[in-house]
């Protein structure tokens, strides 16, 4: 059968040829590579609706009792990047996070960090019950008379995956 300008293309879900019995009637069928194709975009909508995502809150926050020697304020951003196996103990994460920001903060002669704010996206499970974990933190680098708490804010807020966390790769 030729095809006429006027008809439409052929389906590409359409058999390729016609089918013992019945020449008439066209049946559509999925061929394997469709199937895997569906497969893998419901695995994908699937690993996006079980994201869990946390937060400081609204907006920056300061740990109370800073009392700040220096009205400058140095603004630090910083992202990092697991892939974790069994588990997510995504208070180590963020505390690893933190400690690399304020590492930042004293290379430039700072000693605390204010106007704290993070969030933190873990989606998974994956094949080998892996998950990716994505924090994102931002804070300012001053000067203060009083030491720095060496922890996040709002770490209250924090959302965990139960399990025996096993970091494979991190990247920032």
């Amino acid at each position: 059968m030729l095809a006429s300008a006027n008809s439409p293309p052929p389906s590409p879900l359409a058999p390729r040829f016609p089918l013992q019995g019945s020449p008439q009637k066209a049946i559509s069928h999925l061929r394997l590579p469709d199937v895997a194709n569906l497969l893998v975009k419901i695995r994908r909508v699937q690993s996006r609706a079980q994201a869990i995502e946390s937060s400081s809150g609204e907006g920056p926050r300061t740990h109370f009792g800073l009392e700040l020697t220096c009205e400058r304020k140095v603004p630090l951003y910083e992202e990092g990047r697991f892939v974790c196996r069994d588990g997510v103990d995504a208070a180590k994460l963020l505390r690893a996070v933190r400690s690399f920001l304020y590492e930042k903060a004293e290379s430039i002669g700072a000693n605390v960090l204010v106007d704290e704010q993070w969030s933190c996206a873990i989606s998974g499970p994956r094949r080998g019950n892996t998950y990716r974990v994505l924090i994102r933190y931002s804070a300012s680098a001053s000067r203060s008379s009083t030491p720095d708490p060496q922890r996040p804010v709002g770490l209250e807020n924090i959302r965990n995956v139960d399990g025996l966390m096993t970091i494979l790769s991190r990247e920032e």
